[in-house]
């Protein structure tokens, strides 16, 4: 009865450590396969107001020092969410 048993059990162990390895539990790339800049310029334009908005109310919770121009909350931005602009495009690093 031993016998039979043990394979049983064993097979079932390679079995969900299988299903484990192969399924929803394993770290992904946070960068999706496909990069859609659209997307990308959605985020940069959330990201810049919500810096523009902190600068505005004294700059306790922004990223950094920003300045008066959007530039430097845009440069603060791309540098948090690793994009980089070309062609007028966000793309992901």
């Amino acid at each position: 009865m031993a016998r039979l048993g043990t394979p049983v059990i064993l097979l079932t162990i390679i079995g969900i450590a299988y299903w484990y390895w192969s399924g929803p539990y394993q770290n992904f790339p946070i960068t999706p396969a496909t990069d859609d800049p659209k997307e990308n310029a959605e985020t940069m334009q959330r990201c810049i107001a919500r810096e523009k908005h902190m600068e505005a109310a004294g700059g306790l919770a922004g990223l950094g020092d920003v300045g008066s121009t959007g530039e430097d909350a845009e440069k603060l931005c791309a540098n948090e969410y690793s994009l980089y602009k070309s062609n007028g495009e966000w793309y992901h690093r």
